[in-house]
């Protein structure tokens, strides 16, 4: 195989895989965005419940004001009771009376309600803080996770792309051209292995003459429907590998 067709193999196999990085690498934005939005989630669970736990002890503090009202009021009218000047004063105070503590009693159902529920929701809020803890806790370790791996991807593509850079100019400016224009018209991929005696990469069939021509390795052939620089692949290309 003529060296130069060996490194353009070279060139191309350390594009391939630092291509193979850079779409590991767009991977982490958004995989990340997802273990956070995942975060939000299970936050907004537990300050759902602090929310509602909030808004039951405002009710209950609310229902305790109304029920000292109340019980003022029965102590207001018991008062008022031993100065009533009249049956009729004094009938229409005890019916106050009466209507406040049956009131009274409807207020203190209602907060023995709300301090039942606050019990639940305490209880709810303490189960809700230790799931988002534990599964914190695991989402995090998963941010770090790829976070490190993509450290590891950041330094092989640094390492490949040095690699690459070293064979790439060892190419003529001619062929480095010419690799370099077919890469960006042919989404990446410049060089392709002929397979039965078809270009790999767009399988149109090559002509007989021109699969003896590459066979023969005198030259650098291209692919005549895609032009792609083609080639047989006899032999691993280690330095790539």
């Amino acid at each position: 195989m003529l060296p130069e067709l060996a490194t353009l193999r070279e060139v191309q196999g350390f594009d391939i895989r630092i291509a193979g990085c850079d779409r590991e690498l767009a991977r982490v934005p958004g995989a990340l965005e997802a273990i956070d939005a995942e975060i939000e989630a299970a936050r907004s669970h537990v300050q759902a419940v602090e929310g509602e736990l909030r808004q039951t002890e405002a009710e209950r503090r609310h229902a305790e004001t109304e029920l000292e009202e109340a019980e003022a009021s029965v102590d207001k009218y018991g008062d008022q009771l031993l100065g009533a000047r009249t049956n009729e004063e004094y009938k229409g105070l005890q019916q106050q009376i009466a209507s406040t503590r049956t009131r009274i009693g409807t207020i203190e159902d209602r907060i023995l309600v709300l301090m039942e529920r606050s019990d639940e929701l305490e209880t709810k809020l303490a189960d809700r803080k230790r799931t988002f803890g534990e599964r914190s806790t695991v989402l995090e370790a998963q941010k770090t996770e790829i976070r490190s791996r993509a450290r590891e991807q950041e330094e092989k593509r640094n390492q490949l792309r040095e690699r690459r850079s070293a064979s790439f100019a060892r190419l003529s400016e001619e062929i480095a051209a010419r690799y370099e224009r077919l890469r960006g018209a042919r989404r990446g991929i410049a060089v392709a292995p002929v397979r039965e005696d078809r270009c790999s990469a767009c399988n149109v069939r090559l002509r007989p003459q021109l699969v003896e021509e590459i066979h023969a390795g005198h030259s650098i052939h291209a692919c005549e429907s895609c032009a792609r620089i083609v080639f047989f692949e006899e032999e691993p290309v280690s330095k790539s590998a």
